[in-house]
């Protein structure tokens, strides 16, 4: 498994992501996504303070399931990005639809609960 998962108490899902968020691993991201999203858990911080590159895959295996935790009162969101990750989810105008923090802290507290 290419990706470090981690079940809090207050039923946030933290997913570790690996050095480089391609194709090779996309279809895992959106599998564990699919598969945390129909158990319920929709409140999600991805961790991607390990990825130093990520293609258009990666970006998309993020964005997929943005909808369907939103439309349970969920949400999708990033943190500890590298500075090129960074770059690419401004270029990309991702930090438009998702909230990034410097933290994994920070994003789970940002959840309040």
């Amino acid at each position: 498994m290419n990706f470090e998962i981690q079940e809090l108490e207050n039923n946030v899902i933290v997913f570790g992501t690996p050095d480089r968020l391609t194709m090779d691993v996309s279809d895992e991201l959106k599998k564990l996504f699919k598969e945390h999203v129909e158990a319920g858990h929709i409140k999600i911080v991805v961790d991607l303070h390990k990825t130093n590159y990520m293609d258009s895959s990666g970006l998309g295996a993020i964005v997929s399931k943005i909808a369907a935790t939103r439309s349970q009162n969920g949400d999708i969101r990033l943190a500890s990005p590298r500075p090129t990750v960074s770059n690419l989810l401004e270029l990309t105008h991702i930090d438009q639809i998702v909230q990034i923090f410097d933290s994994v802290d920070q994003a789970v507290k940002s959840y309040g609960t």
